[in-house]
């Protein structure tokens, strides 16, 4: 075998027992995410990282970074939206700039995340409340009932249509909305000694 051969073999071996190394920290990160110990699956995603760039990794950083409130969160999205374009980056992305009260970016990634994904309720959801903050109510409704076929049961679309039908005095679709809230309670209270 010639040099260039031996090295694209050993190049490969070493990639994968890196790729492995890198899922075992990254599977270890999320189970101390789950036990809500931010500091240690921060620390293991960053070794995953080190070890190869696994988008979920980044990704769980992101959420890190997100909860932390972390300035390192818009790089790390980045880097996640950059290797999967997943709407989950776009929408995640969107709510740290509607809670960094950058509107204009953050109907961008709704926007985004719906190329990727047109019918995805967070990101309808999200879209939906910047217009009825802005007291856009046509566009607030269109959206958010747009995100109906994938989720009826999301019951914070129905608290926002019960809040602009309301607004613009149409009471019997709030009250409309007002019973599937209800209902919706009642389902949850129902199942949850099941």
């Amino acid at each position: 075998m010639n040099r260039i051969t031996i090295f694209t073999i050993l190049s490969l071996i070493l990639a994968c027992n890196n790729d492995d190394k890198a899922l075992e920290l990254y599977n270890q990160a999320v189970i101390q995410y789950i036990n809500k110990d931010l500091v240690g699956a921060e620390r293991l995603c960053i070794q995953s990282i080190n070890e190869s760039k696994i988008p979920e990794a980044f990704f769980l950083l992101s959420k890190i970074y997100y909860f932390t409130n972390n300035q390192q969160f818009e790089s790390t999205i980045k880097k996640y939206i950059k290797y999967t374009h997943s709407s989950q980056g776009y929408t995640l992305y969107a709510r740290w700039c509607i809670e960094h009260n950058n509107k204009k970016k953050a109907i961008e990634n709704c926007n985004r995340a719906l190329s990727h994904s047109p019918n995805d309720p967070i990101a309808l959801y999200l879209l939906g409340t910047i217009y009825y903050t802005d007291k856009n109510y046509e566009d607030a409704i269109i959206t958010f009932h747009k995100a109906f076929p994938n989720y009826f049961y999301f019951m914070l679309i129905h608290k926002q249509l019960t809040s602009i039908y309301n607004d613009i005095d149409l009471p019997e679709r709030a009250m409309k909305h007002q019973k599937m809230i209800h209902a919706i309670e009642d389902f949850e209270n129902n199942t949850i000694g099941e």
